[in-house]
C-alpha cells in the first residue's frame, strides 16, 4: 500500500467489511463524500464516485488506487435522472454490479424563505430531494433483479432541528429522513435503506462553500464546535463516514429504516 495519505487522520486501515462489494458514492470528491468513498475501498470495496466537479487533489478516485483500491470516477450532476442511471450502469459495466449506493449529495441556501428566489428553492429541493429519488429508482432495478441491495443516505441533524434562516435545506432533509423510513417498509427484507444525520462537519461546506460571503476561519470553526452540546467541536469527515461503512456493511444487517445522528451531542439538548 502506498504511504499513508494523512487528509483522514482518524481514518485507519481497513477490516474488509466491504469485501467482494461494489458501491457507489455520491458527491464523491469533497468533505463526507470524499472520506465515504476512500474508507469503502479500504474496507475491500470497489468503488464508483460520483461528483458534479473535480474538487479534491489527488481527486478522490487516484486516492483511493494510491490507497491500494480500485475505483471509477463519474463526472455527473446527481439532481438529474440520466447522471444517476449513468452512475449505476458505471458500477455494473465495470465492477459487474452494485451492492451499496450511498446518496451523498446536497446543498443549501441561507435565507428567510421569503427572500429565496424560486430558482434557489427549486435548486435545493432537486438536488437533495429529487436527486435521492433518482438516485433510488436508477439503483433499485438491479437490487431487486438480484434479491438485494443496501442504500444509505445523507439526511442531516437538521431534518430534526430547525435552524435560522435555512427552509429549504432544513424541509428536504426532514423529509429524506421520512423517505428512508418509507423505502425500508416498502423494499425491505430484499433492500436496506437506512440514513446518516450528521451534525456540524469541518469540511468545505463550513470552511468555503457559497453563500457565506467568507469561509469560517480556524478560529471561527472552533468556536462553532464550542458550541455543540456534548463533545463541543465539529465532527470530520471521516467520523460521519465510519458510521455511513456500519450501515452500508452486515455488522448492521438488523438495521433499517433507520436515521443515525452523527452530531457530537448538538441534538441532545433543547437549547
Amino acid at each position: 500500500m502506498a504511504e499513508r495519505n494523512d487528509e483522514h487522520p482518524r481514518m485507519t486501515e481497513g477490516r474488509r467489511r466491504l469485501e467482494g462489494k461494489v458501491a457507489a458514492v455520491t458527491a464523491a470528491d469533497s468533505g463526507i463524500g470524499r472520506a465515504a468513498a476512500r474508507l469503502f475501498a479500504r474496507e475491500g470495496a470497489k468503488v464508483v464516485c460520483a461528483d458534479v466537479a473535480e474538487r479534491g487533489e489527488p481527486r478522490v478516485d487516484r486516492l483511493i488506487e494510491a490507497d491500494g483500491g480500485e475505483a471509477r470516477f463519474v463526472l455527473a450532476d446527481v439532481s438529474r435522472k440520466e447522471a444517476c442511471e449513468e452512475v449505476v450502469g458505471t458500477a455494473i459495466a465495470e465492477f459487474g454490479g452494485l451492492d451499496v449506493l450511498f446518496l451523498n449529495a446536497g446543498t443549501g441556501v441561507r435565507r428567510k424563505i421569503h427572500e429565496m428566489t424560486d430558482e434557489e428553492w427549486d435548486h435545493v429541493v432537486q438536488l437533495n430531494l429529487t436527486g435521492v429519488y433518482h438516485g433510488v429508482r436508477a439503483a433499485l432495478p438491479h437490487f431487486m433483479e438480484r434479491g438485494s441491495g443496501n442504500i444509505v443516505i445523507t439526511a442531516s441533524s437538521l431534518g430534526v432541528l430547525a435552524s435560522p434562516r435555512y427552509p429549504a435545506y432544513s424541509a428536504t432533509k426532514a423529509a429524506l429522513i421520512n423517505l428512508t423510513r418509507q423505502l425500508a417498509v416498502d423494499y425491505g427484507p430484499e433492500v436496506r435503506v437506512n440514513c446518516v444525520c450528521p451534525g456540524p462537519i469541518d469540511t468545505n461546506r463550513i470552511r468555503e462553500y457559497p453563500p457565506r460571503p467568507r469561509p469560517l476561519d480556524s478560529d471561527q470553526r472552533e468556536a462553532s464546535g464550542r458550541r455543540v452540546a456534548g463533545l463541543h467541536r465539529m465532527g470530520l469527515p471521516e467520523e460521519v463516514a465510519y458510521c455511513a461503512l456500519f450501515l452500508a456493511s452486515e455488522e448492521s444487517s438488523y438495521v433499517t429504516g433507520h436515521a443515525l445522528v452523527v452530531d457530537g451531542g448538538q441534538t441532545i439538548t433543547a437549547q
